[in-house]
């Protein structure tokens, strides 16, 4: 049986009655997108919506979602904890509501928003936003209040329907009301050999009358049938509500019935099970009953009696039980009760403390394992306790045991980071370091910082690593320079590649022999993105190799599987189609397995460009797309346009160009505005511009490229690729073949296959242009070759380009001349190709056609032309004929493609500004 969509939470207990409420709830449902379930504390709100998600499962497409607000103190954490529960990772901080919005826009869903009194605001707000901009979202809130929202559909929730107590009936007929069902049922699981008669049915529905049917409440009562008469139950509850009337409590009605019903429970407890109760308090997201034992326990409690106190609570339906997680929890009612008595009490502050050391020691325990084969186990471990965990860091703040929040938010780091909890941990980590720090706290905060903040605001990973760094030199810590350094780095892995592989090579030794092993693999992978970015790709192999080497003997997973990302992309380039499949698999199921989005969206990705590699562009552009939703899910803004521009680049391959240019124009534009170097994204854009015919844009994106590349970087591949595809178009056939040659050489020696193939082809394409058959031909069938080996198959557009030039060359050289020329193309080795390609570039070769094409006595003839000079004028100046003017005439105009003067003219001035550019 196929599960459901979403994350309903299953249920111990049977779910009783509420079938009308249940109908109305549907009925407003069919028609209304937000609907609220309004009612007092412990009325069965919460069950009740549970119960309308379940039966509504099947017809919603997408799922039906369960966000629990209850654990939740801080009104910020409302739409980042929403969105990790809807699947959206990290939302990010600017705007985390709009970014949800976002991910949900198509999506069929049913949002149950759970306890929303306590956070209002925050939960009406985000209600609103999420109904306004998904029109296939659907929104079932519980509160006590009513949020106020236009458009919001408030069903009240009471009591559960009460007996009929008319005289004289007997047990069968006052036993069949919603509220006596539950009651019966609940005491039945307290004391199973539980039955009432006449009289005791009467006791049942006074019972239920006094408790107004609320269900918590009866709950509660139903507990005590395990050792009290139903008669002495009734009795107990008519005295508290007789000292409760006399009270005079100004408490709404329902609320003083519960509160009765509350305390009455609570008065019946031993003083220990009663110290117990209230210290169960300072769990937000329930509890395991070592936890319990640990710190409740204290004073007249001995933690012995712990386990003990605690079953008897929950016998007495005062602690609530997840036999099949072994949790623990209380009713949020129950907590916000006893919290209040523990406060009274004064141990509130005790019992904090003691909740802060024990999470903090469980987290310290747990964290050299999430560096290991282990870390899934570990984060299953730790993930239930998410709320406490919180919890405990908001309480550092709070009672201002800052380097205490320093040290857990350390040892957390990395659970969180798997988590993708980028958002809310910088923010903590932001708020700590506003703080009094001691320097290893500050040291710890800034490293987490800066981690957390790079998928979503570079800028501030680089002040957050320069501020690590500067610590670190002033303290003389070694450690703290090599994270510091590798923080800068990971900044200028994306803006300054060349400046990257310079920072990572002081780094990683330093983090070597510092003993800090995961920084020596993230370095490494890093420094190998940096290697790959700028088209050296046999070194970036070696990086790969010396991270797997690096994480397997720490037996760290997550960086395994970082490891094999790199290299998979690293050996994709370099024409290794197999190894990238492996890795790109292998990443994939470690990403499921460590749950990490990160791994799943990039293998997906790497998948992708495998499939277009290989020809199968549908199958690439799906993968692609899968990963493009799993990074928008993860909220890793910085990684998004990665993925658009692998999607316009399929989209190139399909000959579908402007598309292409407008996905790539769109991620480069975003890239930029990161702070990231753009260098590459105006190089594709130059080419894609040259296959639109749009000569103008490619020399305005190949120059925007040129000035984010200083010194060697200048003569990356890539941008000399474009240039010199650039150049072709524009005539230039001389300056073409040079740039062309160029990056080939470049790319081979980098050990760049892929790209070493498409440029053999564009060396070949451009010695046609300049008449060189026998040369193109060889050149072509060398690169055809390559191909063949690869698995390398052209996209169609290109293959379209191809047809004419082969069809010139078979008509220069005829059949078996064109034929023998590719035959020894495909005998000789890729080496040999490149030198061919290298000797067969000479200074003395001039284009056919083209401003390359000109003798220097056509320049001259050229340039008086544009000076608006006469043929006469012109023969004055060069001492010849005024015939032999026009005969140069002629052959400038069939060389450049016009067909008189004025042509000519624009033409110059055209070339004079593509020269001045």
């Amino acid at each position: 049986m196929v599960k459901p969509p979403g994350n309903l939470p299953g249920q111990i207990t049977s779910f009783i009655g509420r079938q009308g409420t249940i109908a109305a709830v549907r009925r407003r449902l069919a028609h209304d997108r937000l609907v609220s379930l309004v009612g007092p504390g412990g009325c069965g709100k919460t069950r009740l919506a549970i119960e309308v998600g379940r039966q509504a499962q099947s017809r919603r497409a997408d799922g039906v979602f369960f966000v629990d607000l209850s654990g939740l103190s801080n009104p910020a954490l409302v739409p980042g904890s929403a969105a990790h529960t809807l699947g959206l990772r990290d939302p990010g901080r600017d705007d985390p509501t709009g970014a949800l919005v976002d991910y949900l826009a198509e999506r069929d869903v049913l949002v149950l928003l759970d306890n929303c009194e306590h956070l209002l605001a925050a939960a009406a707000k985000l209600a609103d936003l999420l109904v306004r901009g998904c029109p296939r979202l659907w929104v079932l809130a519980t509160s006590r209040q009513v949020m106020g929202l236009t458009g919001e559909v408030v069903v009240s929730v009471d009591g559960l329907e009460l007996p009929d107590q008319a005289p004289g009936q007997g047990a069968v007929a006052l036993l069949g009301s919603e509220a006596e069902q539950l009651f019966i049922d609940r005491a039945s699981r307290a004391y199973p050999g539980f039955s009432v008669d006449d009289k005791g049915a009467a006791a049942v529905a006074e019972i239920c009358a006094r408790l107004d049917g609320i269900p918590l409440a009866l709950e509660l009562a139903a507990a005590r049938a395990r050792f009290m008469s139903v008669e002495r139950i009734a009795d107990g509850l008519s005295d508290r509500f007789r000292l409760l009337v006399g009270s005079g409590r100004a408490a709404p009605e329902r609320h003083r019935t519960l509160l009765a019903s509350i305390e009455w429970s609570c008065g019946l407890l031993s003083r220990k099970e009663r110290r117990v109760l209230n210290r169960l308090s300072v769990f937000a997201s329930g509890f395991t009953l070592s936890a319990a034992e640990h710190i409740c326990g204290g004073g007249e409690v001995g933690a012995d009696e712990v386990l003990e106190l605690v079953s008897s609570l929950v016998d007495k339906s005062l602690v609530q039980v997840d036999l099949r997680e072994d949790r623990f929890r209380l009713h949020e009612t129950m907590r916000a009760y006893t919290a209040s008595s523990l406060e009274a009490d004064g141990e509130a502050e005790i019992f904090r403390d003691r909740h802060l050391d024990y999470f903090t020691e469980l987290a310290s325990t747990l964290e050299p394992t999430t560096w290991t084969a282990e870390v899934a186990k570990v984060v299953s471990n730790l993930e239930p306790e998410l709320g406490n965990l919180r919890a405990a860091l908001d309480w550092t703040i709070e009672s201002k045991q800052f380097n205490a929040g320093a040290t857990l938010l350390g040892v957390l780091g990395h659970f969180l980071y798997i988590l993708g909890l980028r958002s809310e941990t910088w923010a903590r980590c932001e708020r700590l370091l506003a703080c009094e720090l001691s320097d290893p706290g500050r040291a710890e905060v800034l490293f987490w910082a800066y981690n957390f903040s790079f998928y979503l605001d570079p800028s501030s990973t680089l002040r957050l690593a320069e501020e690590l760094t500067a610590l670190g030199r002033a303290a003389g810590n070694g450690g703290w320079v090599a994270r510091g350094l590798g923080g800068i780095a990971f900044v200028q892995m994306r803006a300054q590649p060349e400046a990257a592989v310079a920072t990572y090579e002081v780094a990683i030794p330093m983090a070597r022999a510092t003993g800090q092993r995961s920084e020596v693999v993230m370095g490494s992978c890093r420094k190998a993105y940096a290697l790959i970015e700028l088209g050296r790709l046999k070194e970036a192999l070696a990086c790969t190799e010396q991270a797997d080497a690096a994480a397997q003997e720490m037996g760290w997973l997550w960086g395994i599987t970082f490891a094999w990302q790199v290299n998979g992309m690293a050996s994709l380039l370099m024409g290794d189609m197999a190894r990238a499949l492996e890795c790109a698999n292998a990443e994939l199921s470690l990403g499921k397995q460590l749950g990490d989005p990160m791994f799943i969206g990039f293998a997906e990705r790497l998948l992708g460009e495998v499939a277009k590699y290989r020809g199968d562009f549908g199958t690439a552009k799906e993968a692609i797309a899968r990963g493009r939703a799993v990074n928008v899910a993860s909220g890793a803004r910085s990684d998004l346009p990665i993925f658009d521009v692998a999607l316009a680049l399929v989209e190139l391959s399909l000959g579908h160009f402007d598309r292409a240019y407008e996905g790539l124009d769109a991620a480069t534009v975003e890239w930029e505005a990161l702070g990231f170097s753009g260098a590459r994204g105006h190089a594709l854009l130059a080419e894609v511009a040259v296959k639109r015919g749009d000569l103008a844009a490619a020399r305005q994106h190949l120059a925007s490229s040129s000035r984010q590349l200083v010194g060697e970087a200048a003569k990356r591949p890539l941008t000399l690729q474009a240039a010199a595809r650039l150049a072709r178009a524009e005539g230039r056939s001389q300056k073409a073949l040079a740039l062309a040659c160029q990056a080939l050489e470049s790319s081979f020696s980098a050990g760049a296959l892929l790209a070493a193939i498409e440029l053999l082809e564009l060396v070949g394409l451009v010695f046609f242009d300049l008449g060189e058959h026998v040369e193109a031909a060889r050149l072509l069938g060398a690169a055809q070759r390559q191909r063949e080996l690869t698995g390398y198959v052209r996209p169609a557009p290109e293959e379209a380009e191809l047809v004419p030039v082969l069809a010139g060359i078979a008509g220069t050289l005829g059949g078996d001349g064109a034929e023998n020329a590719r035959v020894q193309g495909r005998t000789a080795s890729l080496e040999q190709s490149v030198s061919y390609a290298a000797r067969g570039r000479a200074p003395h070769r001039r284009a056919v056609s083209g401003w390359d094409s000109l003798t220097p006595t056509e320049r001259q003839v050229v340039s008086l032309v544009s000076k608006r000079l006469t043929n006469a004028e012109i023969a004055d100046r060069l001492f010849v004929s005024p015939v032999t003017v026009k005969s140069h005439l002629s052959r400038v105009f069939v060389k450049l493609g016009v067909i008189n003067r004025r042509q000519l003219a624009v033409a110059v001035a055209a070339h004079e500004g593509e020269a001045g550019a």
